[in-house]
């Protein structure tokens, strides 16, 4: 009854519109035939008056109001997403304007310390996020895979701010060739790391793909290559923050061992699909984290080819990844 009643109000106008064109169309009838037979008003009043108050007049209502309709949705689209990006512009200039605040009574050095203490609590969040992406693959959790989705939104407001204090600096206060080595060696790390952040949230959303739906043991290598590849993370940081280009140079040597591992499992997952083609759809989505572990480790060798720059300006091949 409640169904009828809302059919009803979503289509009175259509009700006030054939009771009056019934009138007027019984009007224009009987102006013609002051008698008509009962097949002329079969003819003319029921069937020709229907087809034109069916076919013609509804149809023109219709897409009438399905322009306004359209137009109304598209204005609230078009202000929502003005709202969201004010929101987020709004986001990032309070946490720069903060950071900005922090820096601006203190000397040159202290800036500096701070700026690279601000890069390794980023580092700390993409790592973070990567265990948390490979605990939500390894065991399902749904939960986990959108809690860190939803984080990586933190990952891309840390780096924002860094990069916006960097270029203040640059803007401000610089004054030695050693910080805008290392400024500019900061605007590069953050950037490989915000993409760190990235292959974490994509292996957190393949967990999502996966669900609860019953899949293919875990590879023993991914484990290995997400534990290895977060060392390299930390001891990369580490190895800027103390400007040690030998240490860069030992964690670029262990990204082949990445590389060896994702290779392995590379060639186990296709093994499982062209034995059980079953499989191909379960598999595939495991090369997929897979091959974003093995691209966590190549960008932490981008971060360790900064080190030396950082130090002397001068930009060395160490062995970084060329991907």
């Amino acid at each position: 009854m409640i169904l009828r009643i809302a059919g009803l109000g979503a289509n009175l106008h259509k009700v006030i519109f054939g009771v009056a064109f019934s009138l007027l169309w019984a009007r224009v009838m009987y102006a013609i035939w002051n008698q008509p037979s009962y097949l002329t008003f079969i003819w003319f009043y029921l069937g020709l008056g229907s087809m034109l108050l069916k076919w013609i007049f509804f149809e023109i209502i219709d897409r009438l109001r399905v322009k306004i309709k359209m137009k109304s949705v598209q204005k609230e689209l078009e202000e929502a997403d003005i709202r969201v990006q004010q929101s987020i512009a709004g986001s990032y200039q309070e946490e720069s304007k903060g950071q900005e605040t922090m820096l601006s009574p203190i000397s040159m050095e202290e800036k500096m310390n701070r700026l690279e203490i601000e890069v390794s609590l980023l580092a700390d969040m993409v790592g973070t996020a990567i265990q948390r992406s490979m605990e939500s693959l390894q065991n399902k959790d749904i939960t986990l895979a959108n809690s860190t989705i939803q984080d990586e939104k933190d990952v891309d407001r840390k780096e924002f701010a860094i990069r916006n204090n960097c270029i203040e600096i640059i803007k401000t206060s610089l004054s030695r060739d050693k910080h805008l080595y290392k400024i500019v060696a900061i605007l590069g790390i953050i950037t490989e790391l915000e993409r760190i952040g990235d292959y974490a949230e994509g292996i957190a959303r393949i967990t999502l793909m996966i669900g609860n739906e019953p899949s293919m043991e875990l590879p023993a290598n991914i484990l290995r290559m997400a534990a290895k590849g977060l060392t390299m993370l930390r001891g990369g940081i580490q190895s800027f923050i103390e400007n040690d280009i030998e240490k860069a140079i030992h964690i670029c040597k262990l990204d082949d061992e990445i590389d060896v591992m994702y290779d392995d499992t590379f060639r186990k997952l296709i093994l499982f699909m062209v034995r059980d083609s079953s499989t191909i759809t379960k598999a595939t989505r495991l090369i997929w984290a897979a091959h974003n572990l093995e691209r966590f480790a190549d960008r932490v060798t981008n971060i360790c080819e900064w080190v030396p720059f950082s130090v002397s300006g001068e930009m060395k091949d160490i062995g970084a990844s060329k991907y």
